[in-house]
């Protein structure tokens, strides 16, 4: 089992770091219902993230012979090719980083609950953290882990993508307006630095699965 969270750790490290999924949270808890709208805005990412671990355990991730290595290690290598043609693309546009708020910060400003499940939705679709997930339920896939130890990734790999939201709103019921202050300084920087951060979770994690996917199959 701990070969396999060793393996899972860059994974776990990607799910944590969601620029987006983090700066969405800290906004609506400055919003009217604060933790209602957060918890739903967390609720939806970590469905999708559910929806897509539960679909790889039921798909055989805690059968040994599910997938080979060499196809988790290929996968890794798509995942990480993929990253950094993104990081790159976002590079190329540099003359226009912090230029403005993105679309979705501008909706979440006004959001209620079901608005905010709504944009979590459509964000967890579209944000890293997606092939991030499927690239940590490969490599599950591919060990030689049994079930429970395949179920307990999973929830670890689940439990990492809910600290982006866990933490903010920890924060916030234990040290209230002080929290406040803090997070709307963490917000403002991140919202302003918005594809700067994209750029580096691209780059750097595009790298670290190629290099590693590489490594793997040589």
């Amino acid at each position: 089992m701990g070969d396999l969270l060793l393996l899972l750790l860059p994974e776990m490290i990607g799910l944590i770091i969601t620029p987006a999924a983090i700066a969405g949270c800290v906004l609506l808890l400055q919003s009217h219902e604060p933790i209602r709208n957060a918890l739903s805005f967390g609720a939806a990412f970590l469905l999708v993230y559910t929806v897509i671990g539960v679909a790889a355990l039921l798909g055989g991730a805690g059968d040994q012979s599910a997938t080979s290595q060499t196809v988790s290690h290929w996968v890794g290598v798509c995942v990480g090719v993929l990253f950094l043609v993104v990081g790159f693309v976002q590079l190329a546009r540099r003359t226009k980083l912090g230029a403005e708020k993105p679309k979705w910060i501008v909706e979440l400003e006004e959001a209620t609950p079901r608005r905010s499940f709504a944009i979590g939705l459509v964000l967890a679709n579209l944000n890293p953290n997606l092939f991030i997930m499927l690239s940590g339920m490969t490599i599950i896939s591919s060990s030689d882990s049994t079930w429970p130890q395949a179920l307990l990734g999973t929830v670890l790999l689940v439990l990492a993508a809910s600290l982006d939201f866990l933490v903010p709103i920890g924060a916030y019921l234990l040290l209230g307006d002080r929290a406040r202050r803090g997070l709307d300084t963490a917000k403002n920087w991140m919202v302003s630095r918005n594809k700067e951060l994209g750029v580096a979770v691209f780059l750097g994690f595009g790298a670290l699965f190629t290099i590693r996917g590489v490594l793997a199959l040589i």
